[in-house]
C-alpha cells in the first residue's frame, strides 16, 4: 500500500487514478539530497529548542545518515508507486530506521515550507554549477579567439555583409553576453538564498522554531519576512528560468552563427567529427547537430518560463497544489543547460577555420563602403552628404558591373573632387580593422587586449 503523510481525516484511500495523477516522486526525487540536509538541520534545531530530546535527535540523525547512504545512487523512481513524494519517502524510510521517534521530525512544519526550502537549496547549488559551465564556455571562446589571431571575416547586419571585423572580435562578443548571463545568475542567487522554513503551511508556527539557527545551518543569508509569500510565491524560480532563457537566447545565437559558418554558402568552419553527425541516406553529409539541438532546445527553455508564469498568474494566496508544476521545468532546464554548455565548449574549442574561404568572402568592395564614407568625412565633407555620395558610387558600380577598386581617380572624382589616389588604399580588410579607434572596437590591439583581460578574469 502507498504511504502518505496524511489521512486521519479520510475514510477511503486515494483512488488509483488520482495517485497516478498527483504523485510526484519521479520528479521531486531531484530534491533528495537537499531534503536530507534540511531534515538534518531540522532535527538538530528541534533538540536545540527542546521539542525533542538530544537522544531522539541523535536517533533521527543516525536514521537520516543511514537513508542517505542506502539510497545514494539509486533511481528513486522505483519507489514512485509506494510514496507520494520525496518528503514521504524520507519520512517513511526514516520511521523504518529510527522507529516511532521519526514521527517527530515533521514537528512544526508543513510540506509547503519544506518543499520550497529544499527547492531553494537545490537551486542555489545548480546556479553554481551553471556558472561554472558558463565560465568553461567563455574560456573555450577566448581560446578560439586567441587561435584566430588577426583573421578577418565579414561582419554582418541583416545577414548581409557590412564591415570587416576580426573573427576574434566576433567570438568575444559572446564572451561578453555570457558574462552578463553569469552576472544575472549571481544576482538571482541573492533572492534564492532566503529561508522559507518556519512559514509552515501559510501562517507560521506557534512552536519555538529557531529559524536563525536553521538559516545558519543551511547556509541561507536571510529569512522570509512573510510566511504566506514564503510558501506560495515562486518568483525566484521564474527569475531563474528567465535568466536561463536569456542565456539560451545567447547560446542559440552562437549556434546559429556556427551553423551558418559551417554551411557551404559560407564554408568558414570545420567541425570536429566528434561533434557532428551524418545522414542515414546521404553519405556525404556532415551535420552541425550540436548547434542545431541547442538552437531547438532554446524554445523548450522559453516554454518552461512561460509555463511557470502561467501556473502562478491566477493563484490566490497562499499555497495551491498547482505549484507542484513549478519543478519539472526547472529540473529539466538545469540538466539541458549544463549539458549544452559543456558540449558547446567542446565543439567550439575543437573547431577549425578555412582561411581560404574566409579570404574569398572578403573580396567584396561593398564591405568598405563605410570606410569610404569616413574617408570623405575626414576630408570635411558633411556626413549626410558623404553618405549620399558613397551610396551613389555603390549603385553605379552595380549598374556598370565594374568594381569600385578598379575605378580610376578620374572616375571617383566624377562623384566628388575630394576623392584622391589614396582612395585605393581603403580596399584592404586589415587596414579597415586597424582604422577603428573606439573602445570595444575590432581594432587588433583592442581585441588582443580584450583577450588578455578575459584570460586573466577567467583563470
Amino acid at each position: 500500500m502507498a504511504k502518505q503523510m496524511w489521512g486521519g481525516r479520510f475514510k477511503k484511500d486515494m483512488h488509483p487514478a488520482l495517485k497516478c495523477f498527483s504523485y510526484s516522486l519521479e520528479t521531486d526525487k531531484e530534491l533528495f539530497d537537499a531534503e536530507i540536509l534540511v531534515n538534518t538541520a531540522y532535527a538538530k534545531m528541534l533538540a536545540r529548542v527542546g521539542l525533542i530530546t538530544a537522544a531522539e535527535s541523535s536517533a533521527i540523525l543516525r536514521g537520516l545518515k543511514s537513508i542517505a547512504q542506502a539510497l545514494k545512487g539509486q533511481d528513486l523512481a522505483a519507489y514512485a508507486d509506494r510514496y507520494e513524494d520525496v518528503h514521504t519517502l524520507i519520512q517513511m524510510e526514516l520511521e523504518k530506521k529510527a522507529g516511532a521517534v521519526a514521527k517527530k521530525i515533521h514537528t512544526g512544519r508543513s510540506r509547503n515550507d519544506l518543499v520550497i526550502t529544499s527547492t531553494r537549496i537545490y537551486l542555489r547549488e545548480k546556479i553554481v554549477l551553471i556558472e561554472d559551465g558558463i565560465r568553461k564556455l567563455q574560456k573555450s571562446l577566448v581560446a578560439a579567439a586567441e587561435k584566430a589571431g588577426e583573421m578577418i571575416v565579414p561582419g554582418m547586419t541583416h545577414l548581409r555583409k557590412a564591415q570587416p571585423v576580426l573573427l576574434a572580435h566576433h567570438l568575444l562578443a559572446y564572451v561578453e553576453m555570457l558574462e552578463e548571463d553569469r552576472s544575472r545568475l549571481q544576482d538571482s542567487a541573492k533572492r534564492v538564498n532566503v529561508l522559507p522554513l518556519g512559514a509552515a503551511a501559510l501562517a507560521g508556527s506557534a512552536l519555538p522554531i529557531d529559524q536563525k539557527f536553521l538559516a545558519k545551518e543551511l547556509g541561507f543569508n536571510g529569512i522570509a519576512k512573510n510566511s504566506m509569500a514564503a510558501v506560495s510565491d515562486r518568483g525566484s524560480l521564474a527569475e531563474f528560468l528567465s535568466v536561463l532563457s536569456i542565456l539560451w537566447a545567447h547560446l542559440s545565437r552562437l549556434s546559429e552563427d556556427f551553423i551558418l559558418w559551417n554551411s557551404e554558402a559560407f564554408g568558414f568552419v570545420e567541425l570536429d567529427d566528434a561533434f557532428a553527425t551524418g545522414s542515414s541516406l546521404m553519405p556525404q553529409k556532415k551535420n552541425p547537430d550540436v548547434f542545431e539541438l541547442v538552437r531547438g532546445r532554446a524554445g523548450v527553455i522559453f516554454g518552461y518560463l512561460q509555463a511557470i508564469l502561467t501556473v502562478q498568474k491566477g493563484l490566490p494566496l497562499s499555497y495551491n497544489r498547482d505549484l507542484q508544476e513549478d519543478k519539472p521545468g526547472v529540473f529539466d532546464a538545469v540538466k539541458k543547460t549544463a549539458t549544452a554548455l559543456e558540449l558547446l565548449a567542446l565543439a567550439v574549442g575543437s573547431a577549425s577555420w578555412h582561411k581560404k574561404a574566409i579570404l574569398r568572402s572578403l573580396d567584396d568592395d561593398s564591405l568598405f563602403a563605410t570606410d569610404i564614407l569616413e574617408y570623405l568625412v575626414r576630408k570635411k565633407v558633411p556626413f549626410s552628404e558623404a553618405h549620399q555620395l558613397v551610396g551613389q558610387t555603390v549603385r553605379h558600380a552595380l549598374e556598370t558591373e565594374k568594381r569600385l577598386r578598379q575605378w580610376s581617380v578620374q572616375e571617383w572624382q566624377k562623384f566628388s573632387p575630394k576623392f584622391g589616389a589614396d582612395i585605393h588604399d581603403l580596399f584592404d580588410a586589415k587596414e579597415s580593422v586597424r582604422g577603428k579607434m573606439t573602445i570595444g572596437s575590432t581594432h587588433p590591439a583592442r581585441v588582443k587586449q580584450a583577450i588578455a583581460e578575459w584570460k586573466r578574469a577567467l583563470s
